[in-house]
């Protein structure tokens, strides 16, 4: 149920937010870092809208935070770099499996991936997925060791920026809302509430961990180094479900989704949907070579979606669904071909998928990343592991 608050009520929020370097954040996820740096491009405002209700959604668990990082899934089979010299050494475009335990100053564990039912966290290192002290710590290290580091806010989340709080008029906020729970904003943007009186509800849309000092104990558990490491970049319709499809087969490593391939730089979600940019929503896999083969993606790819319709997947309408292969080397274009050419023959030539070497491509707002493993619209997860077939539920 989404509970809408007056749009007057917060205009001003929206209006100093905008006059902010600051950018959004997905509270859950206190390891990864804001968005701007996600898209590689100079630190924005967020993308907000006056007409962006508040609602209600639900608290967040106490533990957990960074478990929806962990949805980058593992190789189903473990490289561990050999040992000695830099071969066994994690640095900058590696991907690494760690698990870490993060305290406060005052010695409280804020979040734990050994706690039962985690998994380890994986991320590449120099993508920025996660913030800089931590990646800092992981790099240089080998499998197996095991380091202990504190990080100042900066960086962590950076100081606490009193522009990103606000106060609603009771009689214009939802009803029920208690200190503590959480509320999202239309762009996909969450704020804590973080006072309740008999005139105003305050809410918070600063990280939770904003303006602390972290101390992370680390243990790298795996090491997939970059010369084994590719990256293929498919459009096949909504990329919700896309990306589920490709998080679940083995020898995957990460999956984001973005747009490309249009002639606007950065565009929004909104932008895209509208249609005038151009740009297709797509899912960019990186994989592990040692373990998977571009043609297997292939054919992950075309067993997905119906190459046949143009713009078009079921009732999603518009040139951002079209079906598209986006190669990044002349090997791939080579491979997409030859498996154009065999469903061509397989559909009596009515494939309609385009193919062209990968050009405009921007990563989406964080919270379409890995929408439907962290719950969808219904806040109800699907799995990502490895392997898995049950079927995908397309909005959640």
């Amino acid at each position: 149920m989404v509970y809408k608050v007056s749009t007057a009520s917060v205009k001003d929020f929206y209006t100093r937010m905008k006059a902010t370097s600051a950018v959004t954040h997905a509270v859950g996820a206190p390891l990864r870092r804001m968005q701007a740096v996600r898209s590689k491009v100079a630190p924005q405002a967020p993308r907000l809208s006056a007409l962006a209700p508040l609602s209600k959604i639900r608290s967040v668990p106490a533990t957990g935070l960074v478990a929806r990082c962990a949805h980058r899934s593992t190789p189903s089979v473990s490289t561990a770099a050999a040992a000695g010299g830099n071969d066994g050494v994690a640095g900058v475009g590696d991907y690494v499996d760690v698990h870490y335990t993060g305290t406060l100053d005052d010695g409280s564990q804020f979040d734990s991936s050994h706690d039962e039912g985690r998994e380890p966290l994986s991320f590449t290192i120099g993508e920025g997925r996660v913030v800089p002290g931590f990646e800092k710590i992981a790099t240089g290290m080998s499998v197996g060791e095991v380091r202990k580091e504190r990080i100042s806010p900066d960086l962590a989340y950076g100081e606490k920026n009193e522009n990103m709080t606000a106060k609603v008029p009771v009689a214009n906020a939802p009803e029920g809302l208690t200190v503590g729970a959480v509320v999202s904003l239309q762009n996909g943007m969450q704020a804590t509430v973080t006072a309740v009186d008999d005139e105003f509800v305050e809410i918070d849309a600063n990280h939770p961990l904003a303006g602390k000092a972290l101390t992370f104990e680390v243990e790298l558990v795996n090491l997939v180094k970059s010369t084994a490491m590719q990256v293929a970049t498919f459009g096949a319709g909504c990329f919700w479900s896309v990306e589920l499809n490709f998080q679940r087969i083995p020898g995957v490593v990460s999956t984001s989704v973005g747009y490309s391939q249009g002639h606007v730089e950065n565009p929004t979600y909104e932008q895209v949907c509208n249609g005038n940019t151009g740009h297709n929503e797509v899912v960019q896999v990186t994989f592990d070579s040692n373990t998977l083969s571009y043609e297997e993606l292939l054919d992950a790819f075309f067993n997905k979606h119906d190459p046949t319709t143009l713009n078009r997947q079921g009732n999603d309408v518009g040139d951002q669904y079209r079906s598209g292969i986006y190669y990044h080397t002349e090997e791939q274009k080579a491979a997409a071909e030859a498996a154009i050419a065999k469903m061509n023959e397989k559909l009596s030539g009515q494939v309609v998928t385009e193919l062209e070497p990968i050009k405009m491509f921007t990563e989406a707002e964080d919270y379409h990343q890995q929408y439907l493993a962290k719950g969808g619209r219904f806040n109800r997860p699907q799995s990502a592991a490895k392997g898995c077939t049950d079927p995908i539920r397309c909005y959640g």
